[in-house]
């Protein structure tokens, strides 16, 4: 049935906070989103239903009050808040009868660091169908694909790494996932949206190449996977704002790369509605919005009516698709193993030395005769969860006082004479709006926990620090431990996977999805985060975390600024990683690859191989080494597995700025494979596979080359001479032109000389068959 184009209005603008329009009279039913990523937020759930039944309750201190003790009614104090729980638990048990809360699930950065897309799969799977039991029917921020840029970002906890290729290899296993629940997943924030600071609207300048290789690949990648809905963020990406950006919204999205869902602003993203309808943007989000601003510009004719027409009918398409009854029940043992699998799997051991005064045995695991002091910035308390959209309330965490009791002799809160370990859990929030000011801990801090490393030593005591944080952190105290562990904000099975590690019924196997720097001044963002105003300057290009520290150090092996670098991680066994090599397929069209994994320790557990890609001469500046593949595999003790890796063509291209398209550069390339860091490779002298690319590419040598890379390559150089010898051609013409116009291209040179294009053709021809000497 058509709508009218007061309906189709009506349908493009959101009718509550997290609501969409319903026209019951032509079968359009009304989509409820929520977010999000960690599981369902019930301070937003709570407050679109006190909005939809025009109650007044929310936005008052009542409130606040409610959502903080929901399952602890017996603290509430005064009569509006007894009144208001018993209202709210009323429209909550004909949602889900039984009860059950949300549970709280690790957050992308923690995905990230589980480096396992099965795993990510599953957590996909138990937020659908918690999304189910509660009545859902698109849940936002599934995943949040904004890469990591700056550790100072305050949402930086929710995204999955700095790296383009690992994200993409895993936040597209939580839109199947939740998506194979009935749920519609929802990829945000499109695009670039990495600081909180000045977010409505800051103009980010971003180079194009850093555009396409770092802050697009994994929305890519999660369009492909079949991503039924995206979030238009509320930056501007080189003056366009992203709501507004028909380059991005329509030319990319969905011409480019095939997108056919619904794409939905922000919250308050929309700053002109017919120019984002206009763009491609199909939902102007949060509700009430007024349908005036769209019927003035239909009426005027600045709102194209087939763009409003078209976007109203991805509205109807995806209600009817995804809008279905809640089921009202959730698998307990289902959700709760997908979070702690995803904990068990992400937290990442640092550091395991032997504690003063033995040799022989590491700290970890702990003996289950330890009696432990529990200490940290909240008296040992798990941060489980982000602030602001990731946020859960639920009864269904882990405690990691009680998860300790159960494992070892004795645990007590605070210091005791008996107490033969100390366990320090260092606490560091992140939250949506606001930016951390700096990653360094703060002093009193530093000075506490300088001071119990201390008493440890004194009283010949295991140490071991749990880094709780919403990203790395830095500090002068942090490294004297005997053990540390990052455990992220590890979800509501945090506390029991952590436990399950400690006391050695799980040997770690997660590794840093992102690179700690010694000091964040010695990060390539330092100076351009949160930039100038309301303008952020990409300056830092391709150059972010590992692509950055990895190649100053193989510039300089003295310029070491990660003190953890991507992909660290240590177990409790040790692996090694040999023979790689090409079981099939080419540059050209991708390629599998085959190594051998071998556990070289007495422990059971997982590792991940790693395989880099080095470009050991190229046109285009590229990083020392980017990711390429990589898989995590299990093997029993002094057991050798076969580990099956494919590489996509991708990985081998730049994108050119100059051309505005991918480029696959003729000449040599190196796959190394570690098990360990880039760092631990030495690109100079190490080459586990060297392939050699012949394809024609913009940069093959010919008449286009420029004279300063002809005249600085010494075969060249000796070729062109002989050329310009036998063509009775004074060499003082390369010699000015390399002097003054060092770019120009030899053919313009020629040119310049005035030779025929016979002659022009005749050089090209000598070039292009010296394309084997090309490294």
């Amino acid at each position: 049935m058509k709508l009218t184009p007061d309906e189709q209005i009506y349908m493009v603008n959101g009718q509550s906070f997290f609501g969409m329009g319903e026209l019951p009279d032509k079968d359009i039913p009304r989509i409820q989103m929520l977010d999000g990523g960690t599981g369902l937020n019930f301070e937003q759930l709570f407050g679109d239903m006190l909005t939809k039944a025009n109650h007044s309750g929310k936005g008052t201190a009542a409130f606040r009050n409610v959502l903080n003790n929901f399952f602890q009614p017996d603290s509430l104090e005064t009569t509006e808040e007894r009144e208001l729980y018993d209202w709210l638990r009323g429209r909550l048990r004909a949602l889900i009868p039984e009860m059950t809360a949300p549970g709280c699930y690790p957050p992308g950065m923690m995905l990230g660091a589980t480096w396992n897309p099965e795993t990510v799969h599953e957590v996909g799977q138990a937020l659908g169908h918690e999304a189910r039991a509660y009545g859902i029917h698109v849940l936002l921020g599934t995943p949040n694909i904004n890469l990591h840029r700056d550790l100072r970002a305050g949402r930086l906890f929710e995204g999955y790494s700095e790296d383009p290729y690992l994200s993409s290899q895993l936040a597209p296993e939580l839109v199947r996932g939740v998506q194979s629940q009935g749920v519609a997943a929802n990829v945000k924030h499109f695009a670039a949206n990495n600081q909180e600071t000045n977010r409505q609207g800051i103009n980010e300048i971003i180079p194009e190449r850093a555009l396409r290789e770092l802050y697009l690949p994994g929305f890519e990648a999660c369009v492909k996977a079949g991503c039924a809905t995206v979030m238009a963020a509320y930056n501007q990406i080189n003056g366009v704002p992203c709501t507004e950006n028909n380059w991005l919204l329509t030319d990319l999205l969905r011409d480019e790369w095939g997108f056919d869902g619904l794409v939905m602003s922000d919250w308050y993203a929309v700053y002109h509605p017919a120019a984002a309808v206009n763009a491609g943007c199909d939902v102007n989000m949060p509700g009430p919005v007024s349908a005036e601003p769209l019927k003035a510009a239909f009426a005027d004719g600045s709102l194209d009516p087939e763009k409003l027409a078209e976007s109203a009918e991805r509205a109807v398409m995806l209600a009817r698709k995804y809008v279905q009854p809640p089921t009202g029940h959730i698998d307990r043992d289902m959700t709760d193993r997908a979070a702690y699998k995803a904990a068990a799997e992400g937290i990442v051991m640092l550091k395991n030395y032997p504690q003063k005064g033995e040799k022989e045995r590491n700290c970890c695991p702990l003996p289950s005769s330890a009696k432990i002091a529990l200490l940290g910035t909240q008296n040992g308390e798990l941060l489980v969860c982000g602030g602001g959209s990731a946020c859960v309330w639920t009864d269904r965490n882990t405690n990691l006082l009680t998860e300790l009791r159960k494992r070892f002799a004795d645990v007590r809160i605070g210091l005791y004479d008996e107490a033969d370990t100390l366990i320090y859990v260092l606490n560091v929030p992140g939250q949506e709006g606001n930016d951390r000011k700096t990653i360094r801990v703060k002093q009193e801090e530093q000075q506490k926990i300088s001071e119990l490393h201390g008493y440890t030593n004194r009283h010949n005591m295991r140490s071991v620090l749990l880094f709780n944080t919403s990203g790395p952190v830095t500090g002068w105290a942090l490294s004297f431990w005997d053990a540390m562990f990052w455990v992220s904000l590890p979800g509501m099975q945090g506390a029991s996977a952590l436990a399950d590690i400690l006391c050695g019924k799980v040997n770690p196997s997660g590794r840093l999805p992102v690179s700690f720097p010694y000091s964040e001044n010695d990060m390539p963002t330092y100076l351009n985060f949160p930039g100038d105003g309301m303008t952020a300057t990409y300056g830092e290009g391709i150059f972010v975390g590992y692509r950055y520290y990895s190649t100053r150090y193989h510039l300089n092996i003295d310029d070491q600024f990660a003190e953890y670098a991507f992909g660290y991680g240590l177990s409790y066994s040790a692996f090694e990683v040999r023979d790689l090599r090409v079981e099939s397929g080419s540059i050209e069209n991708g390629l599998d690859l085959l190594a051998e994994v071998e556990n070289t320790g007495d422990v059971a557990g997982k590792t991940v191989v790693q395989v880099y890609v080095h470009d050991p001469v190229s046109a285009l500046t590229k990083p020392v080494c980017e990711l390429c593949a990589f898989r995590k595999v299990f093997a029993e003790p002094h057991q050798t597995v076969t580990v099956r890796m494919h590489v996509d063509r991708r990985a081998f291209e730049s994108w050119d700025s100059d051309l505005h398209t991918w480029t696959l550069e003729d000449g040599i390339y190196i796959l190394n494979a570690t098990v360990e860091t880039p760092d631990a490779i030495d690109w100079q002298n190490t080459a586990d596979i060297t392939l050699r690319c012949d394809a024609e590419s913009p940069y093959s040598w010919g008449v286009n080359t420029s004279i300063k890379e002809i005249y600085e390559t010494p075969e060249l150089n000796a070729a062109l001479h002989r050329f310009m010898d036998a063509h009775g051609l004074a060499w003082e013409h390369v010699l000015t032109t390399y002097e003054y116009t060092a770019k120009d291209s030899v053919s313009l040179m020629l040119k310049n000389a005035g030779c025929s294009d016979e002659v022009i053709a005749e050089a090209d021809a000598v070039w292009r068959k010296m394309r084997y000497l090309k490294k």
